[in-house]
């Protein structure tokens, strides 16, 4: 019976016992704030990870968009400026996963074209029967290659092609490259 008059503080479980020879205390429990900052962080990294995806696979699904621009902007992307007689203008912009690439054809006074052509920025090709400002002329009208222009960082070349309409118009068509 005189377990019974033992004084309650000194009930102690064997198991709550501390071992001498392990003064290691237990570690500290997690608190609910850093539980829910855990949850928080986690659910923010995956939703931004499956809304990434969402977007590739749209991408994908969709393939390659093309539409109308204008071709002021699509010459000042380029690096360029479009002539002032530019008229009857049709450009185009083709956008996908890798960047994109433009296009485009417009009517220009065949008198401003060989100077425009000469005056663009960037590296003139050197092609066979190039003059020396790089430009080619043929017998259905004249072409530039230009590579590395000054604008986007997608474009690597521009090719540049010529014909002449009537006695003193010419049509110019362009388009970029991304290789």
């Amino acid at each position: 019976m005189a377990a019974d008059r033992m004084d309650p503080a000194d009930r102690v479980d064997p198991a709550d016992r501390m071992d001498p020879a392990d003064p290691t205390p237990p570690p500290p429990s997690r608190s609910r704030a850093r539980k829910w900052l855990v949850a928080l962080v986690v659910t923010v990294v995956l939703g931004g990870l499956a809304y990434w995806v969402a977007g590739v696979r749209r991408a994908l699904d969709e393939g390659p968009q093309r539409r109308a621009v204008a071709c002021s902007k699509a010459m000042s992307t380029i690096g360029w400026e479009l002539p002032e007689s530019a008229s009857d203008q049709a450009c185009t912009s083709l956008t996908g996963l890798r960047g994109g690439t433009w296009s485009g054809t417009f009517r220009m006074a065949r008198a401003d074209v060989r100077p425009w052509l000469a005056s663009l920025p960037g590296k003139h090709g050197a092609v066979d029967g190039a003059a020396p400002d790089g430009v080619v002329e043929r017998e259905d009208g004249l072409t530039l290659r230009v590579e590395e222009p000054p604008g986007t960082p997608q474009a690597d070349e521009v090719r540049v092609r010529v014909h002449g309409e009537g006695r003193d118009g010419a049509v110019v068509s362009f388009e970029t490259f991304d290789f």
